[in-house]
């Protein structure tokens, strides 16, 4: 009993070792607080990429733990990177790019 109790326990305060966004409509804003465009992320890393004048274009995002990565399409591009975290509900981006810092939330 004490065993399965400790392992519980050991268990319970380990982070995930994998863990990929939730799918779903971000909106993202650069540090000035313009809007960038929507980023639109599918299941297994697949996203569509939307900016405010209505172009769009698709490419993939890798992620291990909370850190993700662009590594194709035009986020790639301009070397999207950062990390996500999750509460209530509520999932939001913190990134760099070569253009400068992106928050994308939805």
């Amino acid at each position: 009993m004490r065993i399965a109790l400790a392992a519980f326990a050991i268990a319970l305060a380990t982070p995930a070792l994998a863990q990929f966004p939730p799918p779903g409509i971000y909106s993202c804003t650069g540090a000035d607080g313009q809007k960038l465009g929507t980023l639109s992320l599918l299941v297994a890393g697949d996203y569509q990429w939307q900016t405010p004048d209505g172009k769009s274009a698709t490419g993939q995002v890798s992620s291990a733990a909370s850190s993700v990565t662009a590594v194709s399409g035009p986020l790639a591009d301009q070397h999207w990177k950062g990390n996500f975290t999750t509460a209530a509900g509520k999932t939001t981006f913190v990134l760099t790019r070569d253009g400068g810092n992106v928050t994308c939330a939805h």
